[in-house]
């Protein structure tokens, strides 16, 4: 346990130290101009409010931001025009400000953005090499309400893993253990495979649908109009992201439950009863290795200022590579532990995986 605790912290200083280069690189959110976005409609300007629409509107004075960036990023092609001028068509553009100012002799810029339907998604930012300084906050820095709640909820797994580590460090190992999930021939635990419903298990059960729920409240704070279940979890503040934690993680724990029946179901069906605790174990297991991993990167880039909605969306895409490669995984783990024919334990994994697999992807994209 203590080898995989050195390894596990490595990993994880590696990883902030990369993507903290990485925000540096990209610099800080001065300004999120959002807030400033109008439409015309009724022959006059009003406040954006939230729809899809085909042309936004707002103003940057430049004497506010010296020696900073203006961003405008979005997943589609869009036009934009400054002073009514057609000046670029991209799906991506980082210019200096001052060298805006100079090359229209104003200090005001009146930008539009024309697209066939803009969302929240398009990123309008201010950007700086230096974070805000407290002079600069009058000018409508981001808030910074959301990434306190992502900070409160990493330190709170991380609190949980180690009193997790501290309760049953011999589970906690097994749970943990990377070899253990591409080991084809698992040794015989017997008394943790068929413990599934233990107090101790719950709580491992409890602490991944908390890793998932987290995972999934950050992701669709940044993608909530790619998604369809983005916009029921999405929050702002931080008791709303809270609360929307909460919610999930209860939705994701009561998943583990009909897991666990539906398992214990079908090995019975099938007449193999002795692959139900090795199934689910393996399941959680992968669950807390691999989101658990990816959580870690998920919230110290985002600490670290990283904003784009391309890398929120690849995490979300990855709950999809890792149930299908799971699926293989305990296909191939099956085959060498169970007794009964490879037709019939493959029968057995659409049952219990492919069907639901196919469902999950549904409900996440659809």
């Amino acid at each position: 346990m203590r080898g995989f605790v050195r390894s596990a912290a490595l990993g994880v200083t590696m990883v902030c130290v990369a993507l903290t280069c990485l925000g540096q690189e990209k610099g800080f959110t001065k300004l999120d101009l959002k807030s400033t976005w109008k439409v015309f409609q009724n022959d006059s300007y009003l406040p954006y409010d939230g729809s899809p629409v085909g042309a936004i509107y707002f103003e940057i004075n430049t004497d506010h931001f010296y020696r900073d960036k203006l961003v405008v990023e979005s997943k589609r092609p869009f036009t934009l025009f400054i002073d009514r001028q057609l000046v670029a068509e991209s799906n991506r553009i980082s210019w200096p400000l001052d060298s805006l100012a100079k090359a229209y002799g104003k200090s005001v810029l009146s930008l539009a953005i024309h697209q066939p339907s803009i969302s929240a998604e398009m990123i309008t930012i201010i950007q700086s090499d230096q974070p805000p300084t407290k002079g600069e906050e009058s000018f409508g820095r981001m808030s910074f309400s959301f990434r306190d709640f992502a900070i409160s909820g990493i330190l709170i797994l991380f609190v949980m893993l180690i009193v997790l580590i501290r309760l049953n460090p011999k589970l906690a190992s097994d749970y943990f253990s990377v070899t253990k999930i591409f080991s084809l021939r698992d040794s015989d635990e017997g008394q943790v495979y068929t413990r599934t419903t233990s107090s101790t298990n719950m709580l491992f059960y409890v602490f991944g649908s908390l890793i998932l729920g987290y995972y999934l409240v950050v992701i669709f704070h940044f993608v909530q109009h790619r998604f369809p279940l983005a916009p029921s979890f999405y929050s702002e503040d931080f008791f709303g992201a809270l609360y929307q934690w909460i919610r999930l993680s209860a939705i994701i724990l009561g998943v583990f439950f009909i897991k666990i029946v539906l398992i214990y179901a079908l090995t019975f069906l099938f007449g193999a009863p002795e692959v139900m605790g090795l199934h689910f174990f393996n399941w959680v297991r992968v669950i807390l290795v691999t989101f658990g991993l990816l959580t870690v990167i998920l919230s110290v880039y985002f600490i670290v200022h990283g904003q784009r909605p391309t890398f929120f969306s690849f995490l979300f895409f990855m709950i999809p590579w890792i149930s299908g490669g799971f699926i293989v995984l305990m296909l191939m783990k099956l085959s060498v532990r169970a007794r009964q024919s490879l037709f019939h334990i493959f029968s057995y994994i659409c049952a219990t995986e492919l069907i639901p697999f196919l469902i999950t992807l549904k409900v996440l994209f659809n």
